[in-house]
């Protein structure tokens, strides 16, 4: 193995390390400060690929979320979207029972039955996230 090909391996495995250091770091932040460290992530690897474009873009957002954010807000933001997958639940779950007691068909059934399924993972995909 060639000194060349060692420093190339050698940045490599740092370089995965250093990632899934991060990677940790940020499963175990919360609201703003997960929102702050995705991006910073994203850009470390943006700047590495010389992707300026990118770069710029999210030194921007950076930016945004660093001036903006507030956990509060996200929280709030939050409990609204469960608030709204909760209805859209409900709301199908009614329109399925009164297909099913009008004894539709069982094409339009199946149809209410596969919306309501969706509805209940998108909600519970809501609420088993942290804002």
């Amino acid at each position: 193995m060639t000194r060349h090909t060692r420093l190339a391996l050698a940045f490599t495995l740092c370089l995965s390390a250093a990632t899934a250091s991060s990677a940790s770091a940020a499963s175990e932040l919360a609201g703003c400060a997960a929102k702050r460290e995705s991006i910073r992530s994203e850009l470390r690897d943006a700047q590495q690929m010389g992707n300026t474009n990118k770069v710029e873009g999210l030194s921007r957002a950076l930016d945004e979320v660093n001036a903006n954010c507030r956990d509060d807000r996200l929280v709030q933001r939050h409990n609204e979207k469960i608030i709204k997958a909760q209805a859209k639940v409900n709301q199908t779950e009614r329109s399925l029972r009164l297909a099913q007691e009008a004894n539709k068909e069982p094409k339009k059934i199946a149809k209410l039955e596969g919306k309501l399924e969706k509805a209940r993972a998108e909600l519970a995909a809501l609420q088993s996230k942290q804002p």
